[in-house]
Parts: structure tokens; sequence; C-alpha cells
């Protein structure tokens, strides 16, 4: 084959044109190799003291409830009560038809009466009876059969006294009234109706609704916590006892305006649930509590000294569920440190150890970034970060 002149020039115009193609390729890696440092946001930490609150979830309880019941039988004279409102302890509800509960009284009474006169007759014998039996005026049979009698009539005096008792007392039974205060149910027995000692349902029920309680549940780690702060005296205290205020909120998110007080836990914790029911007390003069309502429960646990609020964007955890955290260095690299968390306080961790004064904290996409990389820090938190290749 022969070479030629053209043949060469057209070799080398097609390897020309090879070689730029190649040259944006060569120049696209050495841009890669180029090492970009991304834009980090941290915070700034303090130490500082935290409040501490525990938001639990807990039901309104009645301090005491109360059914109304007949104690003696009879007809329903009249109803003295409107249906749903408030009554005080001894207010008279209903009246029950006293008249066969009066004549009783008036029997035992009557009976009463008549023994009193035998014994009063019995008794003047007997004192006549005295010196004539000393003469032997008198038998010793009829002055021992008048002792016994006059015995015998001071034990029905005795009785009757009883009985008269019983009587007047069923009598005030025919007085229906309230054993507390409270708000009174609706009434299940009407005018008229027949009750009954034994029957099995109340004609009412009386519920206590100032003061009343608040059954906070909490999990018994938590309370773990709340004994070993209570134990080294952490907590603030009033009268000489501990106090822990409950912040209430309702149901529609509002905030209940008066402040409970915990009273005490029980002792025994639920095996299926893992927690324990905590009883805290609050007034409630406008009856805006009622029982059975669901409620959020803030406990004001004290305050942690010298404690770290750190975002909760920041930490993260390892392969074993340990939290850390990454801080920005002198060099502005990046550094792991480990930290122990207490609780969470809105959107923010309290942390207890790892941190101290005047560490830079990573909050921007902190998962994006590793140990040991370079950043440019910029002090701030804000929900959008850079994210690097």
């Amino acid at each position: 084959m022969r070479v030629t002149d053209s043949f060469f020039i057209k070799w080398r115009k097609e390897y020309a044109l090879f070689l730029s193609l190649l040259l944006p390729i060569a120049g696209c890696k050495e841009q890669k190799h180029k090492q970009i440092v991304p834009v980090a946001q941290y915070v700034v930490m303090h130490p500082q003291d935290v409040e501490l609150l525990v938001e639990l979830t807990g039901r309104v309880s009645s301090m005491r409830i109360s059914d109304v019941r007949p104690q003696v039988n009879g007809y329903l004279y009249k109803r003295l009560f409107e249906e749903g409102t408030d009554v005080v302890q001894g207010q008279q509800l209903y009246q029950v038809d006293p008249r066969p509960y009066q004549a009783s009284l008036e029997q035992a009474e009557g009976k009463l009466a008549h023994d009193q006169a035998t014994l009063r007759t019995q008794t003047l014998k007997l004192k006549r009876y005295g010196p004539l039996q000393s003469m032997d005026a008198v038998s010793r049979q009829d002055y021992d059969d008048t002792l016994a009698a006059q015995l015998a009539t001071k034990a029905d005096v005795e009785a009757d006294k009883a009985a008269v008792k019983q009587a007047k007392l069923n009598l005030e039974y025919t007085e229906i009234r309230a054993p507390i205060s409270g708000r009174i149910s609706r009434s299940v027995q009407t005018q008229g109706s027949l009750m009954s000692v034994n029957q099995a349902d109340p004609i009412a029920v009386i519920t206590q609704l100032d003061p009343i309680f608040i059954d906070i549940i909490e999990p018994t780690a938590e309370r773990l916590r709340l004994r070993s702060r209570l134990k080294e005296g952490q907590l603030p205290s009033l009268r000489g006892a501990v106090h822990v205020p409950v912040d209430l909120t309702l149901e529609d998110g509002s905030k209940y305006p008066i402040q409970a007080n915990l009273l005490f836990t029980e002792v025994v914790a639920d095996q299926q649930t893992g927690s324990v029911i905590q009883r805290a007390v609050v007034r409630n003069p406008d009856k805006l509590l009622l029982a059975g309502m669901y409620i959020r429960a803030t406990l004001h646990e004290g305050h942690e000294k010298n404690a770290f609020l750190v975002p909760q964007e920041a930490v993260m955890r390892d392969q074993a569920n340990k939290p850390y955290v990454y801080t920005i260095n002198d060099k502005n690299t990046l550094e792991r440190r480990p930290i122990t968390l207490q609780r969470m306080e809105k959107t923010f961790w309290v942390v207890t150890e790892g941190m101290k004064e005047g560490d830079r904290v990573l909050v921007s996409n902190p998962t994006s970034y590793q140990t040991s990389q370079k950043v440019n820090p910029i002090e701030g938190r804000t929900p959008t970060s850079f994210v690097p290749d």
C-alpha cells in the first residue's frame, strides 16, 4: 500500500479532532478532584438552668361520689330539688310519705308511757312492802313477786325507749337528705313511686366537683427520675412537704386557669403498660372540669442546673442507639461528640453530659456530613441548609 502525503494530512486532522473531544472530559475529572468545602450552620452552646417539665395524659376523677338511696320503704311524696343543680350536705332531696312512721312513733311512745306508769306503781308498792316485810305483815313471796315484776317492767321501759328511738329514726329517714355536697344527677324515681330499702339502683347520684382529682398516667421510668430528684432535694417544697405544681390543658387546647398540686402516686404499676397513676388535686369553682374528661398535665419537676439545650435536629444516634452530635472545632472540621440526654423541652434536648461552654454544634442536616470533614461554618439555625455532594 502506498502512503501519500494526503494520507498523513487527513490522519493529523482526525487525531486533532479526537484530542479536542478528550480535553473537556479531562478537565471535568480534574474539577471533580477539587475539594468542595460545604457550608455548615451551627449554634453555640451555653450552660443554663433548665426547668424540667413533663407532659403526660390523664383523666378527671371526682373526689367523692355518693349514691342517694332510700332508708325506709314507702311512697315518694315529693321531690325537693332541680335535677343537675348543686346541692349541699344535709339538704333535703325527697320526702317519703311520713304518716305510717309517725303512727309507729306515737305507738312506741304510748307503750313507753304505759310501761313507765306500771314501773312507778310497782316501785311505790315495793317501797311500802319493805317495812311490812320486816314485820312479817307481808309474805316473803309477795315481796319477791313485786320485786321481780318491777325488774321486768324496767327492762320493758328500756326496750320501749329503744323502740321510740328507732321510730324517730325511721321518721327522720322519710326526709331523704344529701350525704355530701356536689352536683346531683337526674332523678330515677318520680312522685308516687314506691321505694324500697333493698332496691338495686340509687334514686340519684351526687358528684363532688370542687375540688376534683386529676389521675395522671406516668411511665415507671419517668417516675424513677422523679423519685431520684426528690431524694436529691432538687424539687421545691411547700410547708415542709414536696410540692410539684401541675399545669392542665383541656381537650380543646386551652389552659386551665388554676394550677393543680401533686398528691401521691400509686404503689402498684400496671404490668401491661408499665405505668403508674399519679393523683393531683385542683380547685374547680366554675365546674369546668367534669369526671371522665381527658386532660393533659404538665408537671413542674424542678430545675436542671448547668444543662445545655441542643436543637433536636442536631442529635443523632449510632447503631447502639447512643446519642451524639457533631461539633465544629477551631480548624473548622467536624468532631463526633457523645452526649447524655435528659429529656425533650419543646424543640430542644436537655443535655447534661458531653457539652461544654462555647461548643459549636452542627445543626444543618448533620446526617449529610462525616467526622473530620472540613466545613465553612455559619452561625444560625434554619430549616434549610447546603447538602454536600
